[in-house]
C-alpha cells in the first residue's frame, strides 16, 4: 500500500494543476463574456458548448465534426513536436561540443525566431507545398527555438569540476557529454517538452489556416464563413482542453521520471 501511494504521489500535483487550470479557464471565459460588448449571436457560454457536444439531438454528429479534424491536428502537431525536439537536441549537442557551432547557429536562430510565424506561413507554403509537410514544418519551428535554448542551458549547466573528474579518469569530451551533460540536462529536456507540447499545437493550427483540409484550423475557417458559431466555439474549447491535458501529461511524466532518478521535481 505504501509503495502504491509513493508511486501515485507524483501524479497528485499535475492532477490538481489540471483541475485548477480548467476552473480558471471557465471563470475567465465567463468574466470576459460579462465585461465585453460582444453580440450574443456570436458568443457561446460553457453550457452552450456542453449542450452542443452532449445535450443536443445531433450531439453525436457535432462530436464527429469536432473530433475528426482534431485527430488530423494532433497528428500534425505530433510530427512537428518530434521533429522540432529532435532537431533542437541535435543542435544543442553540437553547440555544446563546439563553440563555433554555437556562434554560428544561435544568432541565426534568434533572428528567425523574431519573425512572426504568420508571416512565415505563406513562404513555407510556397516552399513545401499546400499539404502535410508545411504543417509539420510550421509546428516544428514553434517547437525548435524554445527547446533549443532550454536544452542548451541544461547542457551548459555542467560545472568545470564535474568535467574535470571525467577527464582525470581518462574520459573524453564525448564521455562528459554522455555521462554528465545529458543526465544533468534531463530537467531542462522535460521543461522543453512541457513548453513544446502546446507550442506544437499552436504551430499546427496556424499552418492549417493556409493548408491541410480536414483539420481544426481549416474547420474553424469554414465554420466562420458559414456562421456556425457553435462549431467554432466547440473546436476552440476542445483543442484548448487537449493542449492543457497534454501539458499536464508531460508534467506528470516529468514528475515520475525525476522522482524515479532522485532528482527534484518540485515547482
Amino acid at each position: 500500500m505504501t509503495k502504491t501511494l509513493d508511486l501515485l504521489k507524483p501524479a497528485v500535483r499535475p492532477l490538481l494543476n489540471l483541475l485548477f487550470v480548467l476552473a480558471c479557464l471557465v471563470v475567465l471565459w465567463l468574466v470576459v463574456l460579462e465585461v465585453s460588448d460582444v453580440s450574443p449571436l456570436v458568443v457561446r457560454r460553457p453550457s452552450d458548448v456542453l449542450d452542443f457536444l452532449v445535450g443536443d439531438e445531433g450531439a453525436s454528429a457535432n462530436r464527429a465534426a469536432v473530433l475528426h479534424p482534431l485527430w488530423q491536428t494532433l497528428l500534425d502537431a505530433g510530427i512537428g513536436f518530434v521533429a522540432g525536439l529532435a532537431a533542437a537536441t541535435t543542435v544543442a549537442t553540437a553547440t555544446y561540443l563546439s563553440r563555433g557551432v554555437e556562434a554560428a547557429t544561435m544568432p541565426v536562430a534568434m533572428i528567425v525566431r523574431t519573425v512572426p510565424l504568420v508571416a512565415l506561413a505563406p513562404i513555407i507554403t510556397l516552399v513545401f507545398g499546400n499539404g502535410f509537410a508545411t504543417v509539420a514544418v510550421m509546428s516544428g519551428i514553434v517547437v525548435f527555438f524554445p527547446a533549443l535554448v532550454t536544452i542548451s542551458y541544461g547542457l551548459r549547466s555542467v560545472t568545470a569540476q564535474m568535467s574535470d573528474v571525467v577527464h582525470v579518469y581518462g574520459g573524453s569530451t564525448w564521455d562528459v557529454l554522455r555521462r554528465v551533460a545529458y543526465p544533468t540536462a534531463v530537467p531542462s529536456v522535460f521543461a522543453a517538452i512541457r513548453i513544446s507540447v502546446p507550442g506544437a499545437v499552436t504551430g499546427a493550427l496556424i499552418a492549417e489556416f493556409y493548408t491541410t483540409p480536414d483539420s481544426v484550423g481549416k474547420a474553424i475557417n469554414q465554420a466562420l464563413a458559414l456562421y456556425q458559431y457553435d462549431l467554432v466555439w466547440a473546436l476552440l474549447v476542445v483543442v484548448t482542453l487537449v493542449s492543457v491535458v497534454l501539458y499536464m501529461v508531460a508534467q506528470l511524466c516529468e514528475s515520475l521520471v525525476l522522482t524515479r532518478f532522485g532528482l527534484s521535481a518540485d515547482r
